[in-house]
């Protein structure tokens, strides 16, 4: 039994240490993607200059749906994440202060915010 495990052991330790291998490279939709969080099938990506939110398809990398972020004011959106069918912006000031995230729907919908400092 001890065998079984150590020749197990050994097999994952090797497939764990093999060189990662890149499936498929896709073009970004803008120039500052800053943003990238999956869900839904979908890739959603925030690009910080246009702070615009983009729906993409994970395997052509075509944009299905996109959306201004116009809640932040002020704050510079630098992230997103995908959860529970919504869709987070994170937002700052550029001294990395009063943070908030900010949450849509997957139809771009603005839904609520709340404080990301402790």
């Amino acid at each position: 039994m001890k065998a079984i495990l150590l020749i197990l052991l050994s097999a994952s330790l090797a497939y764990s240490l093999a060189e990662p291998v890149v499936d498929r490279t896709l073009d970004a939709p803008d120039g500052n993607i800053t943003g990238l969080g999956f869900g839904d099938g979908s890739l959603w990506a925030l690009d910080k200059l246009s702070e615009t939110v983009y729906r993409l398809d994970p395997v052509s990398g075509a944009v299905s749906l996109s959306w201004v972020v116009t809640q932040t004011g002020t704050k510079i959106p630098t992230g997103c994440t995908f959860l529970n069918n919504y869709v987070y912006v994170c937002a700052g000031t550029s001294t990395g202060t009063a943070a908030y995230g900010y949450r849509y729907n997957t139809g771009g919908s603005y839904m609520s915010y709340f404080s990301l400092d402790c």
